[in-house]
């Protein structure tokens, strides 16, 4: 018996216990009459809930006997009703509570009704193992109920509807939305797939099936999403409506479960709304996710090709090329307009030029749709390009709702980082993110001029490259073991002493130093601080030399590293690290962004990137002196001392210090030049200093200072004008800065543009500009199979393990070289088995038994057992 079916009988049994006093109130009245016609509606009960109980439970009960002794006991005091004292009515009511617990504790609910409710067939596999679970218990009635939808008009209306009952595989049994009664079936658990609602300005689901309507009709509503998350769970994915109907939310992970309860917890407080998703805690669980599961338990022989995707992806002897999923996503449509349709039509003629693998073309679902409702400019385009690539035959275009066939009979990954990669880890094969817009210029981070050479590190990219000051060329010197191969600043700054470079540490975790007699690289591992917590991605930026040793100034790193560099011996300096945390205004700033030794009184002198305070450190006595500087600076870019006065650059105004050693006296000089950036900005971020002026290095500003130490006034350098950022000219830079310094010699200085990448000199001497665009000239595949081999470099997450492409680390050509091998290299086959190792580390349920688990909880949870 279901639940609900046992919920009805003790109802109706509530019913009949409470008419027993308008029985016995009639019989007071003597209206015997009425008393005989209301025992005669008392046996027709009985008889129908016999009659129920046997058609669910069968004849041979104990509440079945006592219904039929009560249906005859009921005749006899209709037959003596005449000469009844009213004690009838006890004896009635002692039967019914009889019955009561019949039906309480022997037809307890044994049996369930469980209804899954797709409407993409595509994303059934966010519930096939949970059904699979649900139809081998036999105490389960499970249906499957796909459920029409409809593409959302652009005043968000409902347009034409869709149903794919026909797509779902072979041994799916389908019932016709049409003839399944919510009303009348009342199934005890209903599962859906997607939680949108009306909420989505795509697609809509049929308004019967929105989860608030759903949860009338059911007992458990419960939500496995169709979609596994990457890293965080978005937070309107957690708060959508199908999450505050469901009773149960089934997802990927421990990991995922926190996402839905913090962004849950903070929507409703932020909503003044505490308690409108329920018992949160409860609700949200941790199973694991059927789409693993599917992956996982499925195999190639599992599924068949047509007739003709066999012969795209055969050789004539017989044997299968290497087949590259591509799967395509919306998000990216709807951020990247005419550029994605070009990123399509670029990967596109990469396959055409290739006879040894195939393309599988796997657009979203939803994409022609979202063209057509919120980019109908490009929809034509987009629809022309689909019947290009389906004449031209050299690949294979799927909008079929069988995505694990794709997955499983493919070699490799590429496209958008959707949930469909974080299944595709789950196999040992290549994942690739595709990258919208491929830029092949570098752009500098640091610099350090010789007199051959601008020898310098890029922003984003492992590696040490030179250029020749005369051929202009650009050779890829060599890259630093033990780093990834793509990150935000590696290293950050160059320093020369003898015939070596070294290399201060940002996100990397040793010193580097190159030697450019030998050409050979070492490392030297940073002493570990007495601080553990701290940003180790923004370590250290300047390095200053003095008798004999080197000083890593640092950013983030709780100490100042000296390195001897007799014998590379090193050593945390941090006396200073509690006095001027005390004066620090936000920490995420970090400690010093620049400084220098001051020969003089043997001192360090360091510019506070997050005070309004100039520090001292003595490296003899190892005295801290901290000079607070009057006003509401809050930070420095940058410092020089000239003459005994220091010269500070405000870090978030357009603002000039100067300092006096002897008689303490600050003067500020505000840069009130038209155009100059206001409060909240990086409007400068660096000093040079040449002949009897100042120049103050643009960083959030377009246009370079000029400073009159004389006479104290401010001009704009006229000669410096990048191309890029002249007028008429579009940035998209406005809000994040227009230049990121890489260095200045003693009349240069040097630049990177970030909307360009293009890399700037202006020479001081002659107020000449050079702008270039730097590729990589020399050593270019050198660089590309370093860079490549650096990705199983750190890691430590799944998601780390997907090359990222790009123009040098891993264009998709080299994707496509290293799965044509018929031997894999040793470092691409062990950083597979790596990625399936912590893929499945994420995850609940890696045995590919989450359905099991989901089905089972939420049977417990109906049952109450």
């Amino acid at each position: 018996m279901r639940r609900y079916q046992q919920s009805q009988l003790l109802d109706l049994i509530t019913t009949l216990y409470e008419a027993t006093d308008e029985i016995q109130r009639q019989f007071s009245n003597q209206n015997i009459q009425v008393v005989i016609n209301l025992l005669g509606d008392f046996q027709d009960a009985a008889t129908h809930i016999s009659q129920f109980i046997e058609n669910v439970e069968g004849d041979d009960t104990r509440t079945v006997k006592l219904l039929t002794e009560f249906h005859q006991n009921l005749y006899n005091i209709a037959m003596e009703i005449e000469n009844a004292d009213g004690g009838f009515v006890k004896q009635i009511k002692k039967e019914l509570r009889m019955i009561e617990s019949g039906i309480r504790n022997e037809l307890k609910p044994s049996k369930i009704e469980v209804a899954f409710f797709p409407y993409k067939a595509s994303m059934w596999d966010a519930l096939e193992s949970i059904w699979l679970a649900a139809k081998e218990d036999p105490q389960c009635d499970a249906y499957v109920v796909p459920i029409p939808y409809y593409d959302r008009l652009r005043n968000l209306g409902l347009g034409q509807m869709h149903y794919e009952g026909d797509q779902y595989p072979d041994y799916v049994p389908i019932v016709d939305w049409q003839t399944y009664s919510l009303e009348e079936h009342r199934p005890d658990i209903s599962f859906i797939h997607t939680g949108y609602d009306d909420s989505n300005i795509v697609t809509s689901v049929h308004p019967d099936y929105y989860s608030r309507n759903l949860k009338k009709h059911t007992e458990l509503l419960c939500y496995s999403p169709y979609f596994v998350a990457a890293n965080d769970v978005e937070e309107h994915l957690c708060t959508m409506p199908g999450v505050v109907h469901s009773d149960r939310v089934f997802v990927q992970s421990d990991k995922a479960r926190n996402d839905y309860i913090h962004a849950i917890q903070a929507y409703e407080k932020k909503n003044n709304c505490i308690g409108r998703f329920g018992k949160v805690k409860e609700k949200i669980v941790a199973s694991g996710s059927p789409k693993f599961d599917k992956v996982i338990n499925s195999t190639p022989d599992d599924f068949d090709l047509p007739a003709e995707w066999k012969k795209r992806i055969e050789n004539s002897d017989g044997s299968r090329k290497s087949i590259v999923l591509y799967n395509t996503s919306i998000g990216p449509i709807l951020k990247e307009n005419e550029k994605y349709i070009a990123k399509l039509r670029s990967v596109f003629q990469t396959f055409r030029n290739r006879d040894d693998v195939v393309l599988w073309w796997r657009p979203h679902p939803l994409s022609e749709a979202t063209y057509s409702t919120m980019r109908p400019l490009l929809f034509e385009e987009y629809t022309q390009l689909i019947k290009e690539f389906k004449l031209e035959g050299y690949g294979i275009y799927d909008d079929t709702a069988d995505l694990h066939r794709a997955l499983r009979l493919s070699s490799a990954f590429y496209g958008d980082g959707t949930s469909i990669l974080q299944l595709y880890q789950c196999m040992k094969k290549p994942v690739m993110v595709q990258n919208e817009q491929s830029n092949e210029l570098l752009a500098i981070g640091s610099l350090y001029d010789t007199e051959e050479h601008l020898w310098f590190l890029t922003l984003h990219m492992n590696g040490l490259f030179r250029l020749n000051k005369k051929t202009r060329s650009v050779e890829f010197i060599g890259g630093f073991a033990n780093e990834k191969p793509l990150d935000w600043r590696v290293y950050h700054t160059i320093h020369q002493s003898g015939t070596k470079l070294y290399f201060s540490p940002h996100s990397a975790s040793a010193i580097a130093i190159y030697d450019l007699v030998e050409a050979t690289f070492e490392y030297v591992e940073l002493p570990l601080p007495k601080e553990k917590k701290y940003n180790d991605q923004s370590k250290f930026g300047k390095i200053i030399e003095c008798d004999g040793a080197l000083y890593f100034i640092p950013l983030h790193f709780p100490g100042i590293v000296k390195l001897s560099l007799e014998d590379n011996r090193t050593e945390i300096i941090d006396e200073w690290v509690k006095p001027i945390k005390k004066m620090i205004c936000d920490p995420e700033r970090g400690y010093f962004s620049n400084g220098f030794y001051n020969e003089g009184t043997g001192s360090l002198v360091l510019a506070s990137a997050n005070a309004n305070a100039v520090m001292e450190f003595n490296l003899k006595d190892r005295m801290t002196k901290l000079i607070a500087l009057n006003g509401d600076i809050s930070g420095y870019s940058d410092i020089l001392l000239i003459d005994e006065v220091y010269w500070l650059l405000a870090l978030d105004k357009p603002v000039l210090i100067s300092f006096s050693i002897d008689d303490r006296k600050v003067t500020e000089f505000e840069i009130n030049l038209k155009g100059i950036q206001s409060d909240g900005v990086w409007p400068f971020q660096k000093l040079v200093h040449y002949n009897n002026d100042l120049y103050l290095v643009p960083a959030d500003s377009k246009q370079m200072v000029q400073f009159d130490l004389t006479n104290h006034s401010f001009s704009y350098v006229d000669h410096f004008c990048p191309a890029s950022l002249q007028e008429g000219t579009p940035s998209e830079s406005i809000h994040t800065g227009y230049f990121f310094v890489s260095s200045n010699a003693t009349d240069k200085i040097y630049i990177t543009e970030k909307q360009s990448n293009q890399f700037i000199e202006y020479d001081l001497i002659s107020g000449s500009l050079l702008q270039e665009s730097l590729k990589v000239t020399d050593g270019l595949r050198d660089l590309q199979n370093f860079l490549i081999e650096r990705q199983g470099i750190k890691c430590d997450k799944a998601n780390s393990c997907a090359f990222l492409e790009h123009p040098y680390a891993a264009p998709l050509e080299n994707l496509l070289d290293l799965i044509s091998q018929p031997v894999p290299e040793p470092w691409f086959d062990s950083l597979l088995e790596k990625q399936v190792e912590l893929r499945y580390a994420e995850i609940s349920h890696p045995d590919g038994k989450a359905g099991m688990e989901i089905y089972e909880k939420a049977k417990k949870a109906v049952l109450k057992s």
